[in-house]
């Protein structure tokens, strides 16, 4: 166990065993069956040569293992931050935890560039969008990502002060500068990288879709809907936690590395509380994922409906066919066929 910090700010709130835990158990209910008929449907997309799959593949594998790493983290705060698992698994979980926020921040941009391709140049690059092409920037994601969140791995991530508490991950004040500079490389790389490339993705599919005579409006305004979905979730749910992240990293550098005494500390207690809070926060992309970007697409939207009506048919000892003679549609959606999963595949005369 870490040696105890003589030197430490004093935070503490009562809203650690409430909000934090809260927010976790929602996203660990709600989220891990979601993402699992997220990666079933992307699953199928990738089956049929879909491109798009693969991102979505990805992206799903990755809010699953955010989530499961959930427990422990829920039992940490419970405890009022005292991790009771031992270093080991602190630097297991709190690797997977941090890796995967930004490894689905990573490809939340990739499926924004890809349907920015898809739609605003569907003829001028071909081969950046084939299914090899979207297998191999995915694997250099992960590569990136496992490369740039590894280092905590090999050194003590547990930090205990004299107020009892048993930090995961994390100290107060920060632990040099080093670690204020890393803050500020994660904030940058990992969250105003991605989000700055959704955004242009997203102007340009504006730009597209004014100039585009043969789509019609009710297409053109799905895929603004979805289009603008993908960095206001990103703002939203990771906005919070790299504010208050680069806040602190950069009122300790100011200070010359060091925020430990005196009134100092002042800043880092009352960040605390919000600060935990925009941390919980960010793992609620884990139930924005499968919404926006496969449930919310029609392709894999009508196999989950039909995955779904199979459950409850059974559930009810009903079979599919009766639930058709009663109006029930289980393919869902009618049979409708048009969304961003294929959109651009017919050299943009039609946004599906």
């Amino acid at each position: 166990m870490a040696n105890i910090t003589p030197e430490a700010c004093n935070v503490d709130s009562d809203l650690d065993s409430v909000l934090p835990p809260s927010l976790y158990a929602v996203v660990f209910v709600v989220g891990l069956p979601a993402n699992l008929l997220a990666l079933w449907a992307a699953w199928l997309q990738v089956q049929k040569g879909k491109e798009l799959g693969v991102y979505l593949l990805n992206l799903s594998l990755s809010d699953l293992l955010l989530i499961c790493a959930l427990p422990p983290w829920t039992d940490y705060y419970l405890r009022r931050d005292v991790w009771g698992y031992g270093p080991g698994a602190c630097r297991l979980f709190g690797f997977i935890f941090y890796t995967n926020l930004y490894v689905g921040a990573a490809f939340l941009s990739c499926v924004s560039a890809d349907r920015y391709l898809a739609v605003a140049h569907p003829l001028r690059f071909p081969g950046a969008r084939p299914i090899r092409s979207a297998t191999a920037v995915s694997a250099l994601v992960w590569v990136l990502e496992l490369a740039a969140n590894a280092p905590p791995l090999f050194r003590d991530a547990i930090t205990r002060d004299r107020y009892n508490h048993t930090f995961c991950y994390e100290s107060y004040p920060l632990s040099g500068k080093g670690d204020a500079l890393a803050n500020v490389g994660r904030v940058v790389a990992g969250f105003l990288l991605p989000w700055g490339i959704m955004l242009l993705c997203y102007a340009g599919l504006l730009r597209a879709l004014r100039g585009s005579a043969s789509c019609e409006r009710r297409e053109k305004r799905r895929v603004r809907r979805l289009a603008l979905g993908l960095p206001c979730v990103a703002l939203l749910c990771y906005g919070p936690y790299h504010a208050l992240l680069l806040l602190r990293s950069l009122v300790f550098l100011i200070g010359g590395g060091s925020v430990a005494a005196g009134e100092s500390c002042a800043l880092e207690e009352q960040l605390f509380p919000a600060y935990h809070a925009s941390l919980a926060m960010a793992t609620l992309n884990c139930l924005a994922d499968p919404a926006l970007y496969c449930l919310a697409c029609p392709g894999a939207r009508g196999e989950v409906a039909k995955a779904i009506g199979r459950v409850v048919a059974w559930a009810m000892g009903k079979d599919r066919s009766g639930w058709r003679e009663r109006g029930f549609d289980v393919r869902g959606g009618g049979g409708e066929e048009v969304g961003m999963v294929e959109m651009g595949e017919r050299g943009g005369s039609s946004i599906v």
